[in-house]
């Protein structure tokens, strides 16, 4: 039995997935924990850049579009008009939350679609009144165990999969191969509380993932729950186009639907700078 025990060799990906299962038991036992998804963050974070499928100037950017949104957004509307969570991967920008009126949603839209390195615009907003902090509570704590079941799932690139939560619906984006994003999506549709699943993948072919997979090790380095419950629906955002790489650091050309018009080959090598409030409506 020793014996045994010795000649097994743990490796990074195996000791990632234990100390993610780890949160996932803490987890169970404290589900209105607040400190759930600190905890989770913690346990992913030194596994995330060597797995991630973009190249370091598209993380770049993606986090800078994250930024100019939220503040301009703030700014300009507050808590009062509207609530947008903004999820920026890939250039593609997802839009959830509420508005007060179909005319701010418009223009929240027409602002983000004018930001030069938004790739794609998807406008989940409600017009609706806001929900309340327990129904903002329970999306938070499913965002944390859709992921944590991302992980623990076999056939999942989970830290190329980023999941938003807005009044029970999960949604997922990420770069993925077609099975993985079929994989990833009955995971979280079989997760207890998941109301709905919505994709918003971008989908590569098995050669192209194997591509970035081997690109994102070089530049980055190296670094078993079980769901319950009835499995939600699942949607697809109109307008994805399977199989089509987006591998690229630079802004893409817009046509008026916001999807990628034509391809784009020329890399970025740095974080393009977004000044606040521009091209705001």
């Amino acid at each position: 039995m020793a014996n045994v025990t010795h000649s097994k060799k743990t490796s990074p990906a195996r000791m990632a997935r234990t100390a993610v299962t780890v949160a996932a038991l803490l987890v169970s036992a404290t589900q209105l924990a607040g400190c759930f998804p600190v905890l989770a963050g913690a346990v992913g974070t030194g596994v995330v850049l060597a797995t991630d499928r973009r190249p370091t100037g598209t993380q770049a950017i993606d986090r800078g579009l994250q930024v100019e949104i939220d503040s301009t957004l703030s700014q300009r509307y507050g808590d009062s008009q509207a609530r947008v969570n903004t999820t920026v991967y890939n250039r593609k920008v997802l839009l959830t939350g509420e508005a007060a009126n179909a005319q701010i949603k418009q223009q929240i839209e027409q602002y983000v679609r004018g930001l030069s390195n938004a790739r794609e615009v998807v406008n989940e907003l409600e017009v609706t009144a806001s929900p309340g902090f327990m129904t903002r509570s329970n999306d938070t704590y499913l965002t944390s165990k859709v992921k944590t079941l991302l992980v623990t799932a076999e056939g999942v690139p989970a830290n190329s999969i980023k999941v938003t939560t807005e009044k029970g619906v999960v949604y997922l984006m990420g770069v993925v191969t077609s099975p993985e994003g079929d994989k990833a999506t009955d995971v979280a549709r079989n997760a207890s509380g998941v109301q709905k699943v919505v994709k918003v993948f971008d989908y590569v072919s098995e050669a192209e993932r194997a591509r970035l997979d081997q690109a994102s090790s070089s530049q980055n380095g190296n670094a078993g729950s079980e769901a319950v419950g009835t499995p939600a629906p699942v949607q697809s955002v109109p307008g994805s186009q399977p199989n089509a790489p987006v591998t690229s650091d630079a802004p893409a050309s817009m046509g008026t639907s916001g999807a990628t018009t034509s391809p784009v080959t020329a890399p970025v090598s740095s974080p393009v700078a977004l000044p606040p409030g521009r091209n705001l409506p």
